[in-house]
């Protein structure tokens, strides 16, 4: 079956992402089994949201294909059990969105990037590096000031 499946919003490190399409086509598929319930969910769409490095809008597309399974002739009072239990599956409603906003997660990129090569903000003035800044950078770490110093002394006294 096919369906769209609204989903809410996400907030990654206190920044909200939202889908492109906010309600995705989905391909979910249902198949009983003497074992129970065979669950499967197929979608496709763009996060879009802050970039992590610059905070200009990132596009990332995101591919979901998972799978749940829910056992048959559990007992109501039965602990969860990973394998034999859908936390999407419940008195025989499954919840599609959830558990498209959980895959969606679970599919995101380590980083969320306006593009692969993006060099994030100038640490001075915050100006996007890829726009470029007037200010004055100063590429070395201060703790090597002191080495600095030391060389600096070398060369007075004619060493190098």
């Amino acid at each position: 079956m096919e369906a769209r499946v609204p989903v809410e919003d996400l907030e990654l490190g206190g920044q909200r992402y939202a889908l492109d399409p906010p309600d995705p086509a989905a391909r979910i598929d249902v198949v009983r089994a003497l074992s129970g319930l065979h669950l499967r969910l197929r979608a496709s769409a763009e996060l879009v949201g802050p970039c992590w490095r610059c905070l200009a809008e990132a596009r990332v597309p995101v591919q979901v294909d998972t799978a749940e399974f829910a056992a048959d002739g559990r007992p109501a009072d039965a602990p969860f059990d990973d394998d034999l239990d859908s936390v999407y599956l419940e008195d025989r409603r499954l919840d599609v969105g959830t558990w498209l906003r959980d895959s969606v997660v679970e599919a995101l990129p380590a980083t969320i990037l306006c593009r692969e090569d993006c060099a994030g903000l100038c640490p001075s003035c915050g100006t996007p590096r890829a726009d470029g800044c007037d200010c004055a950078h100063e590429n070395t770490d201060p703790r090597w000031s002191a080495l600095e110093e030391i060389a600096e002394r070398l060369r007075r006294e004619g060493g190098h």
